[in-house]
């Protein structure tokens, strides 16, 4: 089996993202031992698990070049949409700890419950699909690196992300009221961060905007920018602070 171009860029730039997200995720996890602030630990955490829906192209795209037939088997092809799918459910609820934290202390118990109790009946639901029929369920892959998700799971997924990018914005907007310029610039870039990813994975879960390599790259390399602004809104480095912040 001989990758065409389209399929070359989809592994390729899901791996580079992937690699992106986890120094980003690090880098911002690594910030609790210095500070000892949970937020920073959960947020890198968060950060990674939310690349995990193009984690499972990039490992397909290593393991292909030492053994193609592999990927295209059916226990490989469960994996991959293991991988892609069971941290989605438990990410948003750490998402809900972080946000409930910061934002909605009164309301925490009954958010993060909800949430715990909505991923749960999606997990089950996921396995009980997945070793059932998985291919009318949950979905295929028409190629190397592109999912076909089915209804369940394409509906369920953008449950998750619409509450996340809701809760987000709340988040990250209330910090554009802060008198201290820096926490403004911070709460940009996280607006941006969210938008730019949310935008990317809709139109990635669409297969047919990936029929066109330019469209491949196009959308990865935004999402390789969210990864980076989502790092410069939690982790303002000195270089950003001198050119977007004036007399500072």
């Amino acid at each position: 089996m001989v990758l065409e171009l389209t399929e070359f860029l989809q592994g390729s730039f899901n791996l580079i993202f992937v690699l992106i997200s986890i120094v980003v995720g690090l880098t911002i996890l690594s910030r609790y031992f210095k500070y000892k602030k949970f937020h920073f630990f959960l947020v890198g955490i968060i950060w990674i698990g939310i690349s995990t829906p193009w984690l499972h192209g990039a490992i397909a795209f290593i393991i292909y070049f030492f053994d193609p037939l592999l990927i295209e088997t059916a226990e490989f092809i469960t994996i991959r949409f293991i991988i892609g799918y069971t941290s989605i459910p438990i990410i948003t609820t750490l998402w809900f700890v972080v946000f409930t934290d910061l934002k909605y202390q009164k309301e925490k118990r009954y958010l993060i419950w909800l949430y715990a109790l909505i991923g749960a009946i999606c997990e089950g639901l996921f396995f009980a699909f997945l070793f059932t029929n998985q291919y009318d369920l949950i979905g295929y892959f028409s190629g190397p690196f592109t999912a076909i998700y089915r209804p369940y799971t394409r509906f369920s997924l953008l449950f998750f992300l619409g509450s996340s990018l809701v809760t987000f914005l709340i988040f990250a907007a209330s910090s554009l009221k802060s008198e201290s310029p820096e926490i403004r610039l911070k709460g940009k870039f996280l607006i941006i961060a969210f938008l730019t990813y949310t935008i990317c994975a809709l139109l990635d879960s669409f297969a047919f905007f990936l029929t066109q390599p330019i469209m491949v790259v196009l959308i990865r390399i935004f999402l390789m920018l969210s990864a980076i602004e989502f790092y410069f809104g939690w982790i303002l480095p000195d270089f950003i602070k001198k050119i977007f912040i004036k007399n500072e």
